[in-house]
């Protein structure tokens, strides 16, 4: 019985040495399916992130609330800067500007070029999607830094245009004693009666998160060049002796 346990034994060692590739017959279906995964998480994040661009086109960027004591609660002042346009309590805040001389201009030079921005970012990035790994790894980035930069300089120029609300009065407006003030860009301050709070709007951070999935599907491209390199190495070495490498193959 040992004899033939042991002639068994050989046999099966035999049948493996001669057939390599049946241990890594599965590693064709495992690279598939690896494949397809990096191809199409890729896409994934960057149709998501057209997605919240194009929706942050209708949301607030930015927004502030003004409060004082005939104002407070539900009737507390609100105003919201959209991509395009302004929204809120419009008409009320005009009428109060109107007695400390503030001037809110109706529209602002932004509301002409962010939307096209937006857009523009939102449908390269889609497009970068498609694109083979080698370079779209390389648009993403530069797209994500395009979006970034016009969005840096967006709020440059509304830190300027709020410092001049404050500080471009008239001479003789019908409330006196109201210093010079800068309502603030993000945080709280206190401007004579009113206390007034602003940040960032569900837009910007609907954009926050965009940028970090477009940012996301170009590490997800460079990972994807990185870990097929591997797998063919490993496919190769497994190969019988005599048999074409895959790389070779490949090209």
């Amino acid at each position: 019985m040992n004899d033939h346990l042991q002639s068994d034994g050989a046999h099966v060692s035999r049948r493996s040495q001669d057939s390599p590739l049946e241990t890594t017959s599965n590693l064709p279906i495992r690279r598939s399916v690896g494949c397809c995964l990096c191809r199409s998480l890729p896409l994934a994040l960057v149709a998501a992130a057209a997605v919240l661009l194009l929706l942050s086109l209708k949301l607030p960027l930015w927004q502030m609330k003004l409060e004082a004591p005939q104002y407070r609660g539900d009737e507390a002042l609100e105003i919201a800067v959209l991509p395009h346009a302004f929204l809120g309590d419009l008409d009320e805040l005009t009428v109060l500007n109107q007695y400390i001389g503030v001037h809110v201009p109706p529209t602002l030079p932004q509301f002409a070029w962010l939307p096209v921005v937006l857009t523009a970012a939102a449908a390269l990035g889609f497009a970068g999607g498609f694109l083979p790994p080698w370079l779209r790894r390389r648009v993403l980035p530069g797209v994500s830094a395009a979006l970034a930069l016009a969005l840096l300089a967006a709020a440059v120029q509304a830190k300027s245009q709020i410092h001049d609300i404050g500080h471009k009065r008239d001479q003789k407006p019908i409330l006196t004693g109201v210093s010079d003030f800068t309502p603030p860009f993000l945080g709280t301050a206190k401007i004579a009666q009113f206390t007034v709070s602003s940040g960032f709007g569900p837009g910007a951070w609907l954009i926050g998160a965009a940028l970090v999935l477009q940012l996301g599907a170009a590490g997800l491209s460079r990972s994807q060049k990185r870990s097929m390199a591997p797998e063919s190495s490993a496919f190769n070495s497994t190969a019988p002796a005599g048999a074409k490498p895959l790389a070779s193959t490949v090209s």
